[in-house]
């Protein structure tokens, strides 16, 4: 129970939050806006900071399912910011720069918009940008080596605020 409710009413009560929240994300972006979201979470950590960094988001353009590309989603688990690592046919794999190990799975049909622009305080990284495709590149895709980009990451630039 928190605050008198309890779990499950609570994780419903968020649930539909998320939802009217992504559905009016997701109207904007289909009038040609690009809404600024402050996004939560480690899981694309360094490249996007959960509660610093703000992203952009655009509407999908025929290059934005590609292998590197940062996409919205929606899964069964909810709505999802992370890269796109593979794609299978129909499948695409997903996984977020923070995450050493777990992977997510989508199709076309889910993903649905595109991460355009990373702001980092005065700093606007922009897709296709140097910054952008140095994370992109660089960032190890190997799990033993992003385990430990991401252990060094942690000890050194996360606890300088970085």
């Amino acid at each position: 129970m928190v605050g008198g409710i309890s779990k499950s009413a609570l994780q419903k009560q968020m649930t539909i939050q998320s939802e009217l929240f992504f559905s009016e994300i997701l109207d904007r972006i289909a009038a040609g806006k690009h809404p600024r979201l402050l996004p939560r979470g480690s899981s694309m950590r360094p490249f996007i900071r959960g509660d610093k960094d703000q992203i952009v988001l655009s509407k999908l353009t025929e290059t934005s399912c590609e292998v590197g590309r940062v996409v919205l989603v929606r899964i069964d688990r909810g709505y999802l910011i992370h890269r796109i690592t593979r794609v299978d046919g129909v499948v695409y794999t997903l996984r977020g720069d923070g995450n050493p190990y777990q992977r997510e799975q989508c199709t076309r049909e889910q993903i649905l918009a595109e991460v355009t622009l990373v702001i980092r305080g005065k700093q606007e990284i922009a897709l296709g940008s140097k910054l952008w495709k140095r994370y992109e590149r660089f960032w190890p895709e190997n799990d033993t080596l992003r385990r430990l980009a991401l252990a060094i990451y942690r000890r050194t630039l996360y606890r300088w605020g970085l």
